[in-house]
């Protein structure tokens, strides 16, 4: 057998930003800010407290004040223009996940290489009837795509669609 390893055209390549790409759900956008305004309760009350210690200077509580501000305005930013950004879309042969204003991100996952998959809830998400599916690639402990804010029918309906085609795909090797 002779290997072969053929030119491909630009042109010919398939274009994955034709597939029509599914929203998460708007709650979940409530979990992530009672999230960062968790975060951000605990941030502001350090310098606060360090503000009325006495051995600690005054400034460096408001220099840490200053650049938690800061932060927590990039936070919101992400949060609001970010939000409407986290899609997934569901192909013949991959799912497609993108999310992220600052650090956007694209990532493809063909089926015939998810080894497992799982949903989960946690106490915060089960609060809210929220789910995230995990994709498991090999290699990956922490999963290699993982859609948060799922309804528990769609997140089924999802694990059931790759579970059916990465069996597809170990019937046909």
């Amino acid at each position: 057998m002779d290997f072969e390893n053929l030119d491909i055209k630009l042109k010919d390549l398939p274009d994955f930003k034709t597939v029509e790409l599914n929203s998460i759900q708007k709650r979940y956008k409530k979990l992530l800010w009672l999230n960062t305004a968790a975060l951000f309760v605990i941030l502001y009350a350090l310098p606060v407290v360090g503000f009325f210690i006495n051995g600690i200077p005054r400034w460096i509580s408001i220099c840490v004040i200053g650049l938690v501000s800061v932060i927590f305005i990039f936070r919101v930013i992400e949060l609001e223009k970010g939000f409407p950004i986290k899609k997934f879309g569901i192909r013949q042969y991959d799912m497609i996940y993108q999310s992220g204003f600052f650090h956007y991100t694209e990532t493809v996952v063909p089926y015939n290489r998810i080894q497992h998959v799982e949903i989960k809830q946690g106490p915060l998400s089960r609060l809210f009837s929220l789910y995230s599916l995990r994709l498991y690639t090999a290699g990956a402990s922490s999963g290699d795509l993982i859609i948060d804010g799922l309804d528990k029918s769609t997140a089924q309906k999802l694990k059931a669609k790759v579970l059916d085609k990465t069996t597809e795909v170990d019937v046909t090797d």
